[in-house]
This record gives structure tokens, sequence and C-alpha cells, in this order.
């Protein structure tokens, strides 16, 4: 996002999200990033965007490939040390120890989906199946044999067996170890259930919920299970089977991660688009899995030790997956949709701790002395380092200036060691069509890539520098507007509620037309007109008028009767210098101007019959109606029955004349609803 705020010398003040030294001009414009939000939007290596609007050195990551993985889905922490991480889509499952990545085990299931470790075992959940798999670690970092259709022998040097198959379960989201009572609990779907499995891989549900999914689980210190639901997106505390309660019914439709630490529960709850959870992976599917999804939006919900609920962190573009507490209440959640870990302290300032190049962040570990993390899309995990990044780079997000513009100045608000330098480019991501980056600059200066619609800036910080602010000056080529559907309809004012409206034509014309205008400049319009048969075009305004509307009422009064053609031209020069000015016009289609009413004579009453002519100027006659002794109006036709000439010849007998005196009106409308009347009387022996 650009920010709302435009630079000035000695500080900023609030404007707009596209920032321009003249305000409705094709002028200089500028792109401004310097929030939390803009600065974030770009890649982040080794650095971390702060919420209150800075880019520092952050911490540095290494990547540790993972071959032929697709998916790092969760991972465990043994008591010795060693890191067990659990893949899809072939169900492997690898131990990190030091930098060493090796094959672990295979659970020869699509996806192994959670993890716990122990002083000698591993628990592996899976899906589709509702499988658990017990893998030993005791004597042994060989890779243990690949498990076999029937269940092996648990012995030591990472034998493996199935542990259990859970009844009515297919998806084991979620896996929790107490050791008080060496029991393992296991989060389910799509029945939503939590089962307890003791040691001898005995099975009991001890929580059947309303949802289709139970999605996380936590223990606390003293051993009390706490569950994450899908559906309701519900937390649950479960002290026994018997003793279940909701914490809290939380926005959204998924509590996805919970971690529990001295007293404090903090839940992950994600609003997703539509449920997708309950869909059954299959092998033709690419680890299907709730981090795996479409993305939603997290918030991060913080359960005092007095009970008290704050949500204390939102993130509308990015769910989230895992979530931490660190010993001083730091709290760190995953991102399943932009690769990215964010970091929350006690004071609820955030960052934007980690950014990878993967899509998913699914689980971590980065409160023990020997940070990691893994992710999907592809599978890979990560070693994070304390120190701060010795090669940090911050590179912001595309930037449009939506036409081919020329770059002017490059300024930054920054302390510390800070190189930056640009690059620019005619397609929204770059590519090889886009110039090289420009040589480094220490100093604010002149952007030193090409003329083109996109730039991107990229900086380099010395770990005691900080980033505040970027803004890139910028001049769009001025854009022509585009004048369409140029109409002029006779204007008649809206008639008082139940008054009759008048009848007399009105010589005002209600002038409209449409613009397209891509550069948003304020227009300067003039309109000029022309007999359809004439060649000169006369103005409708006066030369000191400027319109600015996209509508005009004409008074036609001193115009002669006719058809015109009417043209509107629109300028950007009100916004612009003449040499930079653009102008366009259209035409409409030939307009009737008709203000004058047809005339009526030879009015007479002969053998019974009323007789007459009706002449107009430009015709042809539209209508005729007579009405006797201010009766209701009647039509009637002319001779030839035809209204289709400038001049008609009538003659009509009344119906129903009683004697006596009568006065006969007739009325004659033409074509541009001017009209006119005249009367006679007649005598009542004459109507014998």
């Amino acid at each position: 996002m650009i920010s709302k705020r435009k630079w000035v010398a000695g500080g900023v003040v609030a404007l707009g999200t596209l920032v321009s030294l003249q305000v409705g001009a094709v002028s200089t414009r500028s792109f401004v990033l310097d929030d939390a939000a803009s600065l974030a939007e770009g890649d982040l290596e080794g650095v971390a965007v702060h919420s209150e609007g800075r880019v520092t050195a952050g911490v540095s990551v290494r990547r540790l490939e993972l071959p032929d993985v697709a998916v790092a889905y969760c991972l465990a922490r043994a008591p010795d040390g060693a890191t067990y991480i659990g893949t899809g889509n072939g169900g492997k499952i690898f131990r990190l120890k030091g930098d060493s990545v090796q094959e672990f085990a295979s659970t020869g299931q699509l996806l192994v989906s959670a993890l716990v470790a122990t002083g000698d075992a591993v628990y592996a959940g899976t899906l589709p199946g509702g499988r658990i798999f017990k893998f030993s670690t005791r004597g042994s970092s060989r890779p243990a044999k690949k498990p076999g259709p029937a269940k092996e022998a648990d012995g030591g040097d990472g034998s493996q067996t199935e542990f259990a198959k859970l009844e009515g379960a297919d998806h084991v989201w979620a896996l929790a170890w107490r050791p008080s009572t060496q029991t393992l609990f296991a989060a389910t779907g799509p029945q939503g259930q939590v089962f307890a499995i003791n040691r001898n891989g005995d099975e009991a549900v001890v929580h059947d919920s309303a949802a289709s999914h139970v999605m996380s689980l936590a223990l606390d210190a003293d051993g009390v299970l706490y569950a994450g639901t899908s559906d309701d997106a519900l937390l649950l505390r479960i002290a026994s089977p018997s003793d279940v309660r909701v914490v809290y019914d939380f926005p959204g439709n998924e509590v996805t991660a919970i971690a529990a630490r001295d007293g404090v529960v903090v839940a992950a709850a994600n609003d997703f688009p539509k449920s997708t959870v309950s869909t059954t992976a299959t092998k033709k599917t690419t680890a299907v899995a709730k981090k795996a999804q479409k993305a939603g939006k997290g918030e991060l919900w913080r359960i005092g030790r007095d009970g008290r609920v704050e949500r204390v962190y939102k993130n509308d573009s990015a769910h989230f997956t895992a979530v931490q507490i660190g010993a001083d209440g730091t709290l760190f959640a995953a991102a399943g949709s932009n690769g990215r870990v964010y970091r929350v302290a006690p004071d609820r300032t955030h960052a934007t701790w980690i950014d990878v190049d993967e899509r998913q962040v699914l689980d971590m570990d980065l409160v023990s002395s020997r940070p990691v993390f893994v992710t999907g899309d592809p599978g890979a995990v990560y070693r994070v380092d304390a120190a701060r990044s010795q090669n940090a780079q911050w590179t912001s997000k595309v930037l449009d200036a939506k036409f081919l513009s020329r770059w002017g100045r490059i300024d930054w608000r920054a302390t510390g060691n800070i190189e930056m330098q640009t690059r620019s480019g005619n397609t929204t991501e770059p590519d090889e069509t886009w110039s090289e980056w420009s040589s480094k600059t220490t100093q604010p200066g002149p952007v030193r890539s090409p003329a083109s619609r996109f730039l991107q800036a990229r900086s380099f910080l010395g770990s005691k520098a900080s980033l505040r602010a970027v803004q890139i000056y910028y001049l769009p080529q001025n854009q022509r507007a585009t004048v369409h559907s140029v109409t002029a309809t006779i204007h008649r004012p809206t008639a008082a509620k139940k008054a009759k409206p008048k009848a007399e034509a009105s010589t005002e014309y209600a002038i409209e037309w449409s613009v397209d205008d891509p550069d948003g400049d304020e227009l300067r319009f003039r309109i000029k007109f022309r007999e359809e048969r004439q060649r000169q075009w006369r103005d409708v305004l006066e030369p000191h008028e400027i319109l600015t509307e996209r509508r005009y009422t004409w008074d036609t009064a001193a115009i002669p009767d006719g058809y015109y053609v009417l043209r509107v031209e629109a300028s950007d020069e009100l916004v612009n210098p003449e040499v930079f000015a653009l102008r366009a016009s259209a035409e409409s289609e030939p307009v009737l101007i008709d203000n004058h009413a047809p005339d009526i004579d030879g009015l007479a009453f002969r053998a019974g019959e009323v007789r007459g002519r009706v002449r107009d100027n430009l015709g042809p006659i539209a209508k005729l109606e007579y009405a006797i002794d201010g009766g209701r109006w009647r039509a009637f036709f002319p001779s030839d029955d035809l209204l289709d000439t400038r001049e008609e010849q009538f003659r009509f007998k009344p119906d129903n004349l009683s004697p006596g005196s009568h006065i006969i009106a007739v009325r004659a409308v033409d074509s541009g609803g001017n009209q006119t009347s005249a009367e006679l009387t007649v005598g009542g022996q004459a109507l014998q």
C-alpha cells in the first residue's frame, strides 16, 4: 500500500494514496512508502519491518534443502536437540541435527500432518486414513526402515510401528504429549474428535465436538488440554472427558494453532473465504491440508492468567499456521500465504520478522536455543541465527505509475548506512525486459533507471541502519481524454408534486456527454454548434465561460428552427502547460431545434364539419385535437389520415353536438412539442 501522506519540508501532512505536488494535474507525482504496511509489501531479505514504520536489519536465515519434498508440514524438537520434520506428498520424516538433514523414516502415507517427540520416540499423525505411527529414537541416528503393511516390533534403533488407527478419523491434525500420564492426544476430523492414546496404543475419545474438525492442541504446565475447532472457531479447555468448557468463541471459522506458557494461552483464529479442511486428501492432490489453502485473515488472541481474552494482532492479508510464546511473552506467528513470520512484542508492537521465498511457513520452533522453521510450496527447513543479518536487503513492491513516466529524484529518511538502487520496466512483474539494477548510491538524488511505467527500489542496510521512508518522484506522460455520447434533449423542469405539467414546449436543451479520462485531470469543455448542412461552427459558450461540468443547459430561443450538430471538446489545459495540454472532441447526431408553433388558418364550420389547415416551419404535424365548450380534448386525423408532413388539411364532424351555441377549439402540436390553438363559435340552428 502506498502511504496516505505527502512528504513536505519539515515533516508529513495527510493527503492521499498517490501524491501529486499539483493536486488534480498530471504534474510531478511521487510514491511515498513510509508506514509498516507499505514498507512490508515488498521482499524482505534479512530485514524486519516494524509496526511503527521502520525497516532494520533482522535475523539471518539459512535454507537447508529437503530434496523432492513438496511441503514440510510440521516439526517436533526432541530432548536431545534433534528436530524431526513431517512432509508430503510422500509421507516421509526427516531428522535435522546441526545442519545435516537426513531421511529418518517413511510412513507410506500421503502427508505427515503432526509430530511429537518424546525422550525415546517420535509419534507421527498422518492423512488420509487417521493413522498414528511410532518411531523409536533409541540408540541410533541411522535412517529407520521403511514401514511394512503389518505392524513391526517396537524395538530400538529407529524401528517403527503403526501405533494407532483412530476409528472414524481420516485426518490427524495435531498431537500433544502429556509426560505425567504417558498419554498422547490427537485432534482429528472429519468428526471433530479428540482422542487419548496410552503407551499401549489403546485409544479413547475424550471429547466429541460439534465441529467437523479439531485443528489444534496444546497442553499447559498443569497438563490441561486446550483444543481449537473449525467451523465456529472455538477454543476448548479439556480437563477431563466430563470437564470440557468453551474458553472463547472467536471470529472466523478456524482455530488453527494454540500455544500455552506460564499460565498464558495464545490462539490463532483464522477466517477463510470458505471451509476447505473437510476435503479428503487423495493421492491426486498435492498435500491437501489445513495450512496450505487459499489465503485467509488471521488474528492472534491472548488469554491471560486472569481469563481476560484480548486480540493482540490482526492481519487481513495472511492466515496463521503456527504460534509460539517466548519466555518474555513475545509471540511468533507463522503465515500460510506469504511466506512470513510475524513477531508481536509484549507491548503489542509488531514486526514482519522473517520473509522467505516459499509461499507458506507451516511450523516453527523459534523460542529454543537453535530456532528453526519449515515451509511449503516448496518444502524446506530454515535455520535462524540470532545475530543481525549482514546481508540485510529491502526491496519495495513494484510501483505502478499507470503510464509511461520520467523518473525524478529518489529521497529517503534513514539513520545508519543505507545504499539504494532502482530498476524499471513495463511489465507488472520484473523479467528480462526490465533494466538492470542501477549503481548503488548512498545519497538521495536522481533515479538512474530508464523511463517506463513500473519501478522498484532496493536498499541495503547496515547492521545499525534504520530506514523509515522512501519517496520517488515521477512525471507521467499526459493522457488524452475521450469524449463520447453527446446528446441534447429538451430541458423540462420537474413539475411540482400533484401539479399539472405545463403544456408549452421549452426552448432549453440539456446537452450531456460522457468522458473517459485515464489520468483524472480536471477538464475544461467547450461546446459548438452548426446547422447540419453548414460547415461553420458557432460557440454555445461565451469566450470567458469556463465549463468543467459534464452537462450544460442551452437556451435556443434565438436559434432558427432546424437540425443542428453539437460538438463537445475536452481539454486538460487547466492543469497542464500549453505545450503539454491535450484536446479531444466528439459530435452529436443531428438534433432538432423547433421552438415555433404551427399556424392554424382557414378555420370554418360548414355543413356540420370543421374545416381548416395547419402549417409548421419544420413539421411534421404530430397531433390534432379538438374540444367542445372547454371539455376534454379529442384526437382527430387530417384529411388523408396521415400525420406525416409540415402542412395538413383537415375536416371533421364533431361528435355529440347538441342544439344551441358552442365554442369549438382546435389544437395542433408539431414534432418539437410546440402547440397552437384556434377556435370558432357555431350557432345552434347551423347544427341542424
